[in-house]
């Protein structure tokens, strides 16, 4: 009886060979979205996952207030730690981290570069322990304070096997021996903790500890610190209790302090060395759109098969007079379903085969076979499970409605046809809506002016051992006219990456009691102004006699925010203090300015956020920079940047494989990176959304017009034209097109004008977009449903009637 049903299915599923087809397809590359974005989502919130008690490490942080706004700063002072332990019992155990600040190394005489190292305490390896190769790593490792660990990689490059590094010597920019205590593997791609070596912090402890409480609190906000609470902690409690901590006890009232679990770490809080690409939004938005891609498939299915099963009315009814129970008629459609299914397992599974390098790469994730078919597994019985018990209540009343009889009432099928269009139509115009507003917003951003001159401009990051060579031979390039030397001057993704380029605490004269705003501050060198292509709007540009010493500047240009914030009507000659980038043990130190210009506002952060106040400080290129730029002669962009990456590799660069050199246009493309991923899976998927509604709008117009052949050619002998009978069929399904922009329309333009909350310079969505995507959709529809009803109403209505 099952191989009968099963050959019988078969034939069903070539007879309707189109529905057959954009069934499978609808519904194979819904459930293999999902599939892909789930197992992007799990992997990405499970790092660091495997290390003992993961569930109870939380990385703590400080949250600074700056007249109403908030900065996450991603570290915490170091006495914050000692204190928030003092006083929380909750805390079992502590594990520090400190930034490497970018010392050279050496072993035997061979230059090692910059080495990417972390400066930990003896307590990180009890927290995060690693799996040793050689050597051993325990609670007394790095309190001698002249201790190393490395990882297998960088042993076997730079030194040799792991038992024959043990023992030998590493010495620093500062002539400090490091011995290699022990060899790790390399860390795993799902971990945040992606370095080459680590050094005990007992020089930066000591450095600390010569400084009283209050500067301790107010400057020295640089530790990455891990809390590993005790079982049973209330975690929302102790978030609320440490939030104010600093505050609560006068330590420092602009001083918050939040928590976020090991496993979000990554993407909730910037690290320089461990680029995002894709952040959690985008990911959640990715499964969004998977799930509604699943949802226009399973409506379209459900299309096909009420119309399906209404054409084989006649068939059913021949099975009953030959015997066959409602049970085996509704077993063999069960069945027919289940091939489906099992068709549709096998191309999700090859599939996801073929497409998985292309995933990996496209998306800067990593996939593991294992996980992701079993992801598709299951959410292939998900959808399977919907189908049946969706189609179960339908097959149960049309088996039972359809007994004995050739034809089913009109007004429950076309009911039904209607309402799977309209959800259709609706998926497909929240995707094409969102995608539209999506390539507005991306084509302001391309477009936006960013107040300097971006024209033929080369940005070179610096990280070079020979800076100040390299670029004396970079002016050299027939194809350079000019070249920019700064410090830290970039264009950052949003506030929380200014870094070093924060300055806090900035005094003026007439600055108000308890106001203290965040300003963004670089050093560059003479002529920046003109070269970079700014608008002075007052004063004048740094100069050669500005200089005081050898390299540095006691004159400042500020910006028109910066002028905005400190009041100043006319701020040419007013001294402002700005706190220095050295600290001693009486703290950060501090730096007088006399302010010579004020410059029109310019983007120095992607748009999402406002421009800052921006202090820019004069310097000559003593140290070489670390971001500079060179202006090109106008189409040698990319011959440029060939000849400057030849020259890297001459100047010992830190990394062979880094890409130094880029153009600030692709730098700020970069910055729009993530919404044009966005508009882009927007785009994607409205259009496979629209193709599968315009199948399912083909494969109903036609069923339609073929069951009301007989309505047509009685109109037409009775008088009706063409053109008639083809605007009642038009208007019933411009009905169903504005049913569903009734509802797809509110649902888009509110999750859209929220998507565009996140940026400060941003489109207005208006009336007229909606105009323009309802017309194409409804031109869409109008076009796939005309050549069927132009072939029904052309047909001879005599012979039509006497078929009937």
């Amino acid at each position: 009886m099952l191989s009968h049903y099963l050959k019988i299915a078969w034939r069903n599923l070539l007879k309707y060979k189109t529905q057959t087809v954009i069934s499978v397809l609808g519904l194979t590359i819904g459930v293999m979205f999902f599939a892909y974005g789930y197992h992007w989502y799990k992997f990405e919130t499970t790092y660091d996952e495997f290390y003992p008690n993961a569930d109870r490490i939380y990385r703590v942080y400080s949250i600074y207030k700056s007249t109403g706004k908030q900065y996450e700063m991603g570290t915490m002072p170091y006495i914050a730690v000692e204190k928030l332990q003092q006083a929380f019992p909750e805390i079992e155990k502590v594990a520090i981290q400190y930034p490497n600040y970018g010392s050279g190394f050496k072993y035997n005489d061979k230059d090692l570069g910059y080495p990417l190292f972390e400066f930990v305490d003896e307590r990180f390896f009890s927290m995060f322990p690693p799996n040793v190769i050689a050597g051993a790593v325990d609670e007394n490792t790095f309190k001698n304070g002249d201790e190393i660990v490395l990882t297998e990689s960088f042993v076997r490059e730079y030194i040799s096997t792991p038992d024959e590094a043990l023992g030998k010597v590493l010495v620093s920019g500062y002539d400090k021996p490091y011995v290699v205590k022990a060899v790790i593997t390399d860390p795993p791609a799902n971990s945040i903790f992606k370095r080459v070596g680590y050094l005990p912090d007992s020089d930066a402890r000591f450095f600390y500890s010569k400084a009283d409480d209050v500067v301790k609190w107010r400057d020295f906000n640089d530790t990455g610190a891990f809390f590993l609470l005790k079982k049973g902690t209330d975690t929302k409690k102790f978030s609320e209790k440490l939030r104010t901590f600093a505050i609560d006890n006068n330590y420092n009232d602009d001083l918050l302090f939040g928590m976020v679990p090991l496993t979000s770490v990554r993407q909730t809080i910037s690290n320089p060395f461990d680029k995002v690409t894709f952040d959690i939004k985008y990911i959640r938005t990715f499964i969004l759109s998977a799930l509604l891609l699943i949802f226009a498939a399973f409506f379209n299915y459900l299309n096909i098969l009420i119309n399906t099963m209404f054409t084989r009315v006649r068939e059913m009814n021949l099975r009953r007079v030959n015997g066959a129970s409602t049970l085996n008629i509704f077993g063999q459609i069960v069945i027919e379903m289940l091939l489906l299914i099992v068709v549709v397992l096998l191309f999700s599974f090859c599939a996801l085969e073929l497409t998985i390098p292309v995933f990996e790469k496209t998306f800067s994730t990593i996939i593991i076979t294992g996980k992701i078919y079993r992801i598709l597994l299951v959410t292939i019985c998900a959808v399977s499970t919907m189908l049946y018990l969706t189609a179960f209540v339908f097959l149960s009343r049309f088996i039972r409605k359809t007994s004995l009889r050739q034809s089913t009432p009109t007004k429950n099928k076309f009911s039904s046809n209607r309402i799977s269009l309209v959800l259709q139509l609706a998926i497909s115009l929240f995707f094409i809506l969102s995608a539209f507003v999506l390539y507005r917003q991306v084509h302001f951003m391309h477009n936006a002016d960013w107040g300097f001159n971006k024209n033929h401009l080369l940005q070179i990051e610096m990280k070079l051992n020979e800076r100040i060579p390299f670029m004396e031979n970079v002016k050299k390039l027939p194809m350079v006219k000019n070249v920019i030397n700064t410090n830290f001057f970039t264009i950052i993704p949003n506030m929380e990456n200014m870094g070093g380029t924060r300055a806090m605490d900035v005094e003026w004269e007439g600055k108000p009691m308890d106001y203290n705003p965040v300003f963004q501050t670089f050093d560059v060198e003479m002529n920046f102004v003109t070269d970079i292509g700014l608008t002075l709007q007052m004063g004048r540009d740094f100069a050669e006699q500005d200089l005081v010493g050898r390299w540095k500047s006691d004159k400042i240009l500020i910006n028109e925010t910066a002028q905005r914030i400190m009041e100043m009507e006319n701020p040419i000659g007013k001294k402002i203090t700005v706190p220095a980038n050295w600290s001693n043990e009486q703290g950060r130190g501090k730096e007088e300015f006399e302010i010579i210009g004020l410059v029109k506002d310019f983007h120095t952060i992607a748009l999402q956020s406002e421009i800052p106040p921006l202090l820019i400080k004069g310097m000559s290129n003593a140290n070489g920079g670390y971001f500079n730029y060179v202006r090109v002669v106008s189409g040698t962009e990319n011959d440029a940047i060939k000849a400057i990456n030849e020259l890297v590799l001459k100047h010992q660069p830190d990394d062979e494989n880094e890409e130094l050199v880029k153009t600030v246009d692709s730098i700020l493309a970069d910055l729009s990176k993530t919404e044009q991923d966005v508009m882009n899976l927007f785009f994607t998927v409205a259009a496979l959304c629209v193709l599968i509604a315009v199948f399912g709008i083909y494969s109903v117009s036609q069923r339609e017009t073929q069951r009301r052949r007989k309505e047509i050619a009685i109109r037409k002998t009775a008088g009706a034209k063409t053109r008639e009978i083809m605007a009642m069929f038009i208007r019933e399904y411009l009905i169903i097109t504005l049913a569903a922009c009734a509802g797809a329309f509110p649902l888009a333009g509110l999750f859209m004008h929220r998507w565009l909350q996140g940026f400060a310079y941003r489109i207005s969505i208006s009336w007229w977009m909606f105009a323009v995507v309802s017309l194409v959709v409804a031109v869409i529809v109008l076009l796939t449903i005309f050549s069927q009803v132009n072939r029904a109403s052309n047909q001879n209505p005599a012979e039509v009637v006497k078929s009937e």
